[in-house]
């Protein structure tokens, strides 16, 4: 074991909190970690780290055009070099070359293609002072709009027709708040075309507001209500496709709810609202904001029924499907080649890499030591994720036991978070 890792911040069950930096876990999920309240190091019983957050680094660009997913259902984020019989080879910006067995490989998406993001912030107020009903009731604070009592600001954009909107919001006391997307930002009093998220008592409620006929139509509902989220704070994400007329909500990272306009036309617009409804002397605040395209063809495939499963099945950008058996990849001068023979086809189909969207692979039945879950979850760059029991952290790398990958040495740049994958409060002990 090596020197300690930097961290942001280590949450504890029981909404309490320490900075410090991690030094090792073990495979019984004791966690030591040095911290400027102790002058030794810490250790904390199984199931008393909640999530670690780790500090940024500057290096944070992208590169991955493939995710993995493993049978134990981790992901990983990579680059395809070469696939045969029994290995994949890929290419890692945490792991440098790891060649994975076939046998553990569940499904592989290909030409992942990154957002284009049009806008983070909040930079300051004077840019989110647009819209008919546009006021100065918000006020800007440490990169963040704060709302005390009621207030509405808005902002413009040209949005694309497939669009993600995501944001941190923190509230006190009862939270009563509205963001609307899609919208012309237009007088609130007349009827128009919008998508209207509010988040209060009840929980979530995303509605569709039209201009002509019913007026209000729901779309998603969700009773995560505010006492789920004991710290006053939660991370939304709402990606819009307007060309499916399907709308999803996130919720903290996670899929929640997803739904379908009902009306035959997606609304135009392209501004977003946000509406404080707060009673007079409680904060709502909202940061983090970040407005960004995105494709989701590739999710759908993976959440479609795969048909076989012991065969593998290949799905193309243009929706086409196949089952029977990859063969293998080759290069050539335009990059990798799927040779895969089709249950209904005498040669094997010569598939260009650009033209697969998703595979999946045959799977026999996983034993149960291949599946067994661990303590803790390691977030990685690029939305991918390993389940890890024992780990130790330097300040340029971590070194985790995999149950399905063996020892792995990661980079400690491209790990953004650690966390408690089954929550037990304990006690807090010094060696």
């Amino acid at each position: 074991m090596v020197g300690p890792s930097r961290a942001d911040e280590i949450r504890l069950a029981g909404d309490e909190s320490l900075s410090g930096s991690i030094v090792s876990i073990s495979e019984g999920g004791i966690v030591e970690l040095t911290s400027p309240i102790s002058p030794d190091p810490i250790r904390l019983n199984s199931g008393a780290v909640e999530k670690v957050l780790f500090s940024p680094h500057s290096d944070t660009q992208t590169s991955a055009t493939a995710m993995m997913e493993l049978i134990n259902g981790d992901r990983l984020p990579v680059i395809l070099s070469a696939i045969d019989e029994n290995f994949l080879t890929v290419m890692t910006e945490y792991s440098g070359v790891l060649t994975i067995p076939r046998k553990i490989s569940k499904s592989l998406q290909l030409g992942i293609r990154h957002s284009q993001v049009f806008y983070t912030g909040p930079q300051n107020l004077d840019e989110w002072t647009s819209g008919a009903e546009a006021n100065q009731a918000w006020r800007f604070e440490n990169q963040a709009l704060v709302a005390n009592g009621q207030a509405y600001v808005a902002r413009k954009f040209t949005l694309p027709i497939q669009f993600s909107v995501a944001f941190t919001l923190k509230w006190q006391g009862n939270p009563n708040f509205q963001v609307s997307l899609a919208d012309p930002l237009t007088a609130k009093s007349k009827p128009t075309d919008r998508y209207l998220l509010q988040f209060g008592a009840n929980g979530f409620e995303l509605k569709r507001e039209s201009s002509s006929g019913t007026r209000y139509s729901n779309v998603i509902l969700s009773n995560r209500t505010p006492d789920q989220f004991p710290d006053q704070s939660i991370d939304i994400q709402l990606k819009v496709d307007r060309k499916s007329s399907r709308l999803q909500l996130w919720i903290n990272g996670v899929l929640d709810a997803s739904g379908i306009d009902p009306v035959a036309e997606p609304p135009a617009g392209g501004g977003i609202a946000f509406t404080s409804q707060m009673a007079n002397g409680n904060e709502l605040v909202v940061k983090s904001i970040r407005v960004a395209d995105f494709d989701d063809s590739r999710e759908r495939h993976l959440a479609e029924k795969r048909g076989e499963s012991k065969a593998d099945s290949l799905i193309s950008r243009d929706e086409e499907r196949w089952s029977g058996k990859l063969l293998n990849t080759h290069k050539s001068p335009e990059g990798l080649i799927f040779s895969f023979k089709s249950d209904f086809q005498l040669e094997p189909l010569e598939i260009p890499e650009s033209e697969v969207s998703t595979l999946f692979f045959s799977m026999a039945e996983p034993q149960a030591s291949a599946l067994e879950d661990h303590s803790f979850i390691l977030r990685l760059h690029e939305n991918g994720h390993l389940k890890v029991g024992s780990c130790s952290f330097s300040e340029t790398s971590v070194k985790a036991k995999h149950s399905l990958l063996g020892e792995l040495i990661l980079s400690r740049s491209r790990i953004t978070a650690l966390e408690c994958s089954d929550l037990h409060p304990q006690v807090i002990s010094k060696p």
